[in-house]
């Protein structure tokens, strides 16, 4: 035999009720904002890394090309006995050479972190699914429960004592004598 309830307040239930309902909007959208962050981030890794080092690789070459034409200009001059250092276009060849490497070393960090965010983005669609079919079945399921008990609860207070039974029953305290309830139901007897 089923245990009772025990409901003391319909109110506190149609309030678990509210409190499931905005639970399970709140939720939703926090999946949605969450898949929609994810997507972001993947299409980040998938296609705006690596064209952006691809280009900047580009670039260095570029820069690198642009410094190396500068250096030769510079030994390329002399003014009488004078040879100039070149120590500024030495020094933008080397900046150059040191962003070239850093770049062509961002590649495969790039491969690397698009893997494990694949990884990790795959573990977590595998977790979300679970929570939105909770959302999407389990919880309506849990709503129609608690909107079913609320009418039944409803239904179960609105029940009242047919009108005959309820002018029979007396109430005895414990030091009333039987002849006064006695009497008691003469008289009702006789009007």
């Amino acid at each position: 035999m089923p245990e009772s309830a025990n409901v003391k307040s319909i109110d506190a239930v149609k309030r678990f009720h509210a409190a499931v309902v905005n639970f399970q909007e709140e939720a939703r959208l926090c999946v949605t904002a969450l898949e929609m962050q994810l997507l972001r981030i993947m299409g980040w890794l998938e296609r705006d890394r690596p064209v952006f080092w691809k280009r900047e690789i580009e670039s260095c070459y570029r820069e690198m090309g642009e410094a190396r034409v500068r250096l030769h200009q510079c030994r390329m001059r002399k003014y009488a006995d004078y040879k100039p250092t070149c120590f500024e276009e030495k020094k933008d060849l080397e900046k150059a050479k040191r962003d070239l490497e850093f770049a062509q070393k961002q590649v495969p960090v790039v491969k690397y972190w698009n893997v494990n965010a694949q990884q990790e983005a795959n573990e977590y669609h595998g977790r979300a699914s679970q929570l939105t079919q909770m959302l999407e079945r389990d919880v309506p399921r849990l709503l129609t429960l608690l909107h079913h008990s609320v009418d039944r609860l409803e239904a179960y207070g609105d029940l009242q004592v047919p009108g005959t039974q309820a002018e029979n029953i007396s109430f005895h305290h414990a030091g009333d004598s039987g002849d006064d309830a006695a009497s008691a139901e003469n008289e009702e007897k006789t009007e």
